[in-house]
């Protein structure tokens, strides 16, 4: 049986060249101008981006400690660990970017539930990911066995990641569907502003692409650390490759 972190990094790979495509590159193009509108207001001390792709999503936000996790060094992130195993002790993001891994993931809830276990109380998590209600879904089911990435995923629909975070005590603030132009490459691309455009005028649920937007339900005895003691993150000691600076520090204490 392969290594289960193997194979989603030999997936996250052959996605990340699929971004450089011309087609790839007009998703990035909507789904960064997504973000940057989302993150804007964003506020308090550290994000982590775990994405298939290199390029950091969270320019805009005000947040002073940001980091891209990968599990090896060929993205070139800030802090290398397993997405499944991260060394990072519980409760202590304030925002997590989940962005197209959990198409690629065999164990996409624990990968979810590994990602929602760092958020603080009334944190965030933002997942990126593509909408198998959409004509990249029929696309996908029209491949078959021949699909190329990202076609050979899994795509989970926005309602059964809803019901995996509510498990997670998590509530779901919105979900943003985005890019309903066709999945195939033209020679023109379509400004990101078209899927947008359309996305901010109905939001119909058969977008290509969708970001929803989900907070850790604070529970009555959950415990909210002030903020002297969150300028820098504990680690947890797990998996951890290469350390990072940035607000992150190491540390063998558990949570």
């Amino acid at each position: 049986m392969p290594d289960l972190t193997q194979a989603l990094s030999a997936e996250r790979k052959a996605l990340s060249l699929w971004f450089n495509t011309s087609l790839g590159q007009r998703i990035m193009g909507t789904e960064q101008a997504l973000h940057d509108e989302l993150l804007e207001d964003s506020f308090g001390y550290h994000l982590i981006q775990i994405s298939a792709q290199d390029s950091p999503l969270f320019e805009k936000s005000p947040i002073l400690s940001k980091v891209c996790l990968g599990e090896d060094g060929l993205l070139a992130p800030q802090l290398i660990a397993s997405p499944l195993q991260m060394p990072i002790a519980s409760d202590q993001v304030d925002l997590v970017l989940l962005h197209h891994l959990l198409e690629f993931s065999d164990r996409p809830q624990a990968l979810l539930a590994e990602s929602a276990r760092m958020v603080m109380p009334m944190g965030t998590l933002i997942i990126t990911a593509f909408n198998p209600l959409s004509l990249w879904g029929l696309r996908k089911r029209l491949s078959g066995a021949t699909a190329r990435p990202p076609f050979r995923g899994h795509f989970w629909s926005a309602y059964r990641l809803m019901d995996w975070l509510n498990l997670l005590n998590f509530k779901v603030d919105r979900v943003l569907f985005a890019d309903f132009g066709l999945p195939w490459s033209v020679r023109r691309l379509p400004p990101p502003s078209f899927g947008l455009g359309l996305g901010r005028r109905y939001n119909l649920p058969t977008g290509g692409v969708y970001m929803l937007v989900a907070r850790k339900v604070v529970g009555p005895l959950t415990p909210i650390r002030s903020p002297s003691n969150r300028r820098s993150i504990r680690f947890s000691g797990l998996g951890l490759s290469q350390p990072s600076t940035g607000g992150l520090t190491p540390s063998r204490r558990t949570k």
